[in-house]
């Protein structure tokens, strides 16, 4: 590139660093940042050099273009996902080891052993990446420079590549940041919009609770007594909802609470007088669930027992409700209602719902509903591992 073999190098390095923080700080999507930045880079070289940033994935195990808009698109796509380790060419041995990776000759090197062919394909003979770092050190993406013969970088292309990738690495923090503020945030509205459904859901199961006790309440003691007692099984089955921590080094075995025990305190507010049969557990005794998914079955459980008291078998009289659990390949729990009111649960679509499946696939799981002309089986199939057997 021009400006690296210029006489007046440190006015020229300044120049293009001035140019390349301009663009950063006009923002924009990153990857038409990153773009520009490379154009910029490119132009003084009169189509010399070809650059290419790739960036890290989210688990830091591989590469994904960023920019590259001079290398041809057939090579992008070759190097598009490559694996962060050593032998991965020059990127992916730069994103491993943190250090430069300079190959003067692409034809001969053993790092590109399994590149070569699409690289020479293209006119690739050498390709020096330098990686990116965050300011915490954090690897975040490789900047690579192309060229079409063997070469050897100078000391200035050396001192103009570590430019890149320090004013690279301002765009591409800039971004993240934005984007975990982005998730912060909807991890907030989502929080809020479940706080107000919680609520709201616990003033109607009160008030539902207090007109089923009503009815079978023979007196102001007996009446007061059974509400009393349904409102603490309420609380106790919120309580089990909050997440739980243990300690770093608690076997999770040991940690472990029987399903039959998480089923029976989220349960308790419905099942009306002990000797009530309106809720049946059939094969539940053997399965445990640990810590760390207590929460996740917990809500599962709660959301389906809120919306069965709403709309299903726990809103009647006559309606009842068995719970029966089989493991075979996976964990199987199936939520049957019967002789529920005429207007089916499927009618009802809303948050809860929602939030049903989304923390059943939060735990790996799938979740299937068969509706009966007499009621519905919901049956949600769980990994061994989710729940302990």
């Amino acid at each position: 590139m021009t400006y690296i073999n210029s006489p007046s190098v440190s006015s020229d390095l300044i120049i293009a660093e001035r140019d390349i923080l301009a663009r950063v700080a006009l923002g924009g999507p990153l990857k038409d940042v990153l773009r520009d930045i490379i154009l910029l880079i490119e132009k003084p070289a009169n189509g010399e050099l070809l650059a290419s940033i790739l960036l890290t994935t989210e688990d830091g195990k591989n590469l994904v273009e960023g920019a590259a808009p001079s290398l041809p698109a057939e090579y992008n796509a070759a190097v598009d996902g490559i694996p962060v380790a050593i032998g991965v060419g020059s990127c992916g041995t730069a994103a491993f080891t943190g250090e430069q990776v300079m190959v003067s000759d692409i034809a001969v090197d053993p790092l590109w052993t399994n590149y070569r062919d699409i690289a020479l394909k293209h006119g690739l003979r050498a390709c020096w990446s330098m990686p990116i770092r965050a300011a915490d050190g954090t690897i975040l993406g490789t900047f690579a420079n192309y060229y079409q013969e063997p070469r050897e970088p100078t000391e200035r292309d050396l001192e103009v590549i570590g430019m890149v990738t320090r004013t690279t690495a301002i765009a591409i923090e800039r971004y993240r940041n934005e984007l975990a503020r982005e998730r912060a945030e909807e991890q907030r509205l989502l929080l809020i919009h479940e706080l107000n459904h919680r609520v709201k859901n616990v003033f109607a199961l009160a008030d539902a609770m207090v007109a089923m006790t009503a009815k079978s309440a023979t007196g102001v003691d007996h009446f007061s007594a059974a509400v009393r007692g349904r409102l603490r099984a309420l609380a106790l089955a919120h309580d089990l909802v909050r997440p739980k921590t243990t300690s770093a080094t608690q076997n999770v075995s040991d940690a472990a609470v029987p399903l039959r025990q998480i089923m029976a305190d989220i349960l308790a507010p419905y099942d009306g007088e002990a000797s009530s049969e309106k809720i049946t557990f059939v094969g539940t005794d053997d399965i445990r669930v640990p810590s760390a998914h207590i929460t996740g079955i917990a809500l599962i459980l709660h959301e389906l027992a809120t919306n069965a008291a709403k709309y299903g078998a726990l809103s009647s009289d006559q309606g009842h409700l068995v719970i029966s659990c089989r493991h075979v390949d996976s964990v199987q729990i199936t939520w049957s209602e019967r002789d529920g009111p005429a207007k089916s649960v499927s009618d009802h679509t809303g948050f809860g719902s929602t939030l049903i499946k989304r923390t059943v696939g939060n735990l790996n799981g799938r979740i299937t509903y068969e509706w009966r002309n007499d009621g519905v089986d919901i049956i949600i199939d769980l990994p061994f591992g989710t729940l302990l057997v």
